[in-house]
């Protein structure tokens, strides 16, 4: 994978609070790739208290609705590391926000039918290997025109994100991750838009 710096993103320090699983450089570096596309549509799996969702929303001036996606109170993640990080109030800290929307839902069991098009997905929900390929592949699918799909958690050791990832990249996926950072990214191109039967096209950085 290639790897990029924040000085190559042209990351800027932003103004907090900051998510417990977010810190504030990888939140800085977050609204640098999103705001790189300009997008109008951003869906976010995984979206928690919806700090970091906040952040996104105060940072990235384009944007005109926000989905976020967490799963019911009730839910138990298939990692044990991640059963005590089920929000009890999902969103709260976004929910101020007319363009914030929450969807309650286990990601699994979303299609592209459920959700719409969107310029950028930020993946960060249930980080078993299964829903971050399911998740991915989703948003691929969802993304119009130029777009991004960014990862959280890319080498963290206690979750299978990696694995993951590793996979796609292999199957042909140009993904990049950011150096000093859990966090690995991917520039998409739909192909609707010039007749190509909607498959999604990957771009080099």
């Amino acid at each position: 994978m290639r790897r990029f710096t924040g000085t190559d993103l042209g990351v800027a320090p932003i103004k907090g609070p900051f998510s417990r699983y977010l810190n504030a450089h990888e939140t800085a570096l977050l609204v640098a790739l999103v705001k790189s596309v300009a997008p109008k549509v951003a869906i976010e799996f995984g979206c928690n208290l919806g700090i970091t969702g906040a952040r996104l929303l105060d940072n990235v001036p384009t944007l005109e609705k926000y989905i976020g996606i967490d799963v019911p109170p009730d839910h138990v993640p298939s990692l044990q590391c991640q059963r005590d990080e089920v929000p009890t109030v999902a969103g709260c800290y976004a929910a101020h926000d007319e363009r914030f929307y929450l969807l309650t839902a286990r990601s699994q069991l979303l299609r592209t039918g459920h959700l719409e098009p969107c310029d950028a997905v930020f993946i960060d929900g249930d980080h078993s290997e299964k829903a971050v390929l399911h998740e991915s592949r989703l948003a691929r699918r969802l993304i119009r025109g130029a777009g991004i799909i960014v990862w959280h958690d890319f080498t963290n050791p206690a979750v299978e994100v990696t694995q993951a990832l590793n996979r796609l990249h292999d199957e042909g996926w140009p993904i990049n991750c950011v150096e000093n950072s859990w966090l690995a990214f991917m520039r998409v191109e739909n192909a609707d838009e010039q007749g190509d039967q909607g498959r999604p096209r990957t771009r080099r950085q």
